[in-house]
């Protein structure tokens, strides 16, 4: 991949789990920054890759500048207390971050390259539009006062894990499954790139 076609790591700020702002740069200068999209009430991937990743971190040699950055993709559900709890099923040092909007977490999938996340809602529950249409009939009930179990959604979305060197440049992404021996192999690689090194260090 040509220098010039390489992304840089999103200048862009979250929630952290303790309510801070996280600058997802700016926090994380000198490390590799292992960004991955999740949420909370996922299935099946979500749990096998912060597995994983929280194995690979753990194993002996493991590069210690490694940041692994959460991103929920379903803020409405994932508070900061939900979703600290669900990473320290992994690892503690994991930090979980939260889009304030939909259009927050729509940019930062476009500057990462990232399929975008859908919802998709089950159908053998009430609809959305069903609920929408009774709460006209009772002036008291909103949209927002609606328990999160009332519609029960799915969130489909880009499972790729996008790895950043120190100078802040994407060279590698991991889609799933990927075997740990490849990131046992790429960490320490990426590890060893300095901040003030240019992009084609990596290549």
């Amino acid at each position: 991949m040509p220098a010039s076609e390489l992304r840089q790591v999103p200048e862009m700020v979250f929630s952290d789990t303790d309510g801070n702002d996280f600058h997802l740069a700016a926090d994380t200068q000198g490390q590799v920054r292992l960004v991955y999209q999740m949420f909370t009430n996922c299935p099946d991937i979500c749990g096998v890759q912060l597995a994983q990743l929280a194995s690979v971190l753990n194993r002996p040699g493991a590069p210690p500048n490694v940041a692994v950055l959460a991103v929920t993709v379903d803020p409405s559900r994932d508070t900061p207390e939900v979703l600290r709890a669900y990473l320290d099923q992994f690892s503690d040092d994991f930090v979980g971050l939260i889009p304030d909007s939909e259009q927050q977490l729509t940019e930062l999938q476009n500057a990462l390259g990232a399929l975008a996340s859908i919802k998709i809602f089950d159908t053998t529950t009430t609809s959305a539009h069903q609920m929408a249409s009774e709460a006209d009939d009772h002036d008291h009930m909103e949209m927002g006062d609606m328990e999160h179990g009332d519609v029960d959604y799915d969130i489909a979305h880009d499972a790729r894990v996008f790895a950043y060197a120190p100078n802040g440049y994407g060279y590698a992404q991991y889609p799933h499954p990927t075997r740990q021996t490849q990131f046992d192999h790429d960490l320490p690689i990426l590890a060893g790139i300095e901040p003030d090194e240019p992009a084609e260090a990596g290549l």
